[in-house]
């Protein structure tokens, strides 16, 4: 850690003498100066932390000496040394904005308590001033990003103004395509509907009338109830339980819903009586029905599968 320099004014030699012994042994580096003129040459080219200066001296007196140095040098601490311990010229020392003063004759721990002190006192100041620098340095600069944030914002809203027209207008094509798909679906289904009732039942009719077996006959029943499922509206109403259904789990719960019993479904499927024991369970478990009470039949029915 740097020493201290204090500088010791007094017209007094003897005095400069014994404060400069006390100082120095307290650790410090000590300058003297017997009047105003000297002070002002040492401040010039030494750094010094505190100056002791006495109130009377002949010439330019200690408090407009002082007062100079408040206002040239602000970073440097003061402590006043009086010979007339008087309230007036007190509070005269104190309203100049000195550490503090102090009373001769006055004796080694007077001194170095009290230089300790204003050594103290003024290095909190300059920490103090150096905060407030940082913070009004910091303040400069978050304004300046704030500034630039807010310009940035600025023109992101103007983006984003063009971008909500643009999507405005996307919105509007994009109802006119959903309006023309509308228009198509319907048209298709229409087209499907129309050939599947004046081609494909009209074919399955004069298929059931050409003597089939009760195999194919049976076949072409499904097939039939099938076809009229497809060309009704209600048909294509899927609820979402109904997705988990394998392929097979399908055909066997579109069977039990048109009324086909577990060996008809076994013989229309060549798989054994088993496996669609097997899938009869997986399409209850799959519809919640497990340990339910509920008709697999008429539960399938009411959910137009």
């Amino acid at each position: 850690m740097t020493q201290a320099t204090i500088l010791i004014v007094d017209d007094e030699e003897p005095i400069r003498t014994l404060l400069k012994r006390i100082l120095e042994t307290a650790g410090y580096i000590a300058l003297q100066a017997g009047n105003a003129a000297e002070v002002r040459e040492l401040l010039e080219t030494h750094e010094v932390a505190l100056i002791l200066c006495d109130v009377m001296m002949p010439g330019e007196s200690g408090l407009d000496l002082i007062r100079f140095v408040k206002t040239a040098y602000p970073e440097t601490g003061i402590v006043m040394v009086t010979a007339v311990d008087d309230q007036e010229i007190a509070q005269a020392i104190l309203d100049v904005g000195v550490y503090g003063y102090i009373v001769k004759p006055f004796d080694m721990s007077q001194i170095i308590i009290t230089v300790g002190n204003a050594l103290m006192l003024r290095e909190l100041e300059l920490r103090e001033h150096s905060y407030r620098e940082e913070l009004e340095r910091t303040v400069q600069e978050r304004t300046a990003e704030l500034e630039e944030k807010s310009g940035q914002i600025m023109a992101r809203e103007d983006e984003l103004r063009d971008r909500a027209e643009e999507l405005k207008e996307f919105n509007s094509a994009l109802r006119v395509l959903l309006k023309q798909r509308e228009e198509d679906k319907a048209a298709l289904e229409e087209n499907v509907l129309s050939h599947m009732k004046n081609i494909a039942l009209p074919y399955l009719e004069k298929l059931k009338q050409s003597g089939l077996n009760a195999e194919q006959r049976s076949l072409a029943q499904v097939l039939e109830t099938s076809l009229d499922d497809l060309t009704s509206p209600m048909a294509r109403t899927l609820t979402s339980k109904t997705l988990d259904l394998t392929p097979t789990e399908l055909q066997v719960a579109d069977l039990i819903k048109h009324g086909k019993r577990t060996k008809e479904i076994a013989e229309m499927l060549h798989l054994s009586a088993n496996t669609i024991v097997s899938h009869r369970y997986n399409i209850r478990t799959k519809l919640g029905l497990k340990n339910r009470k509920i008709n697999l039949r008429s539960y399938l029915q009411s959910l137009q599968l």
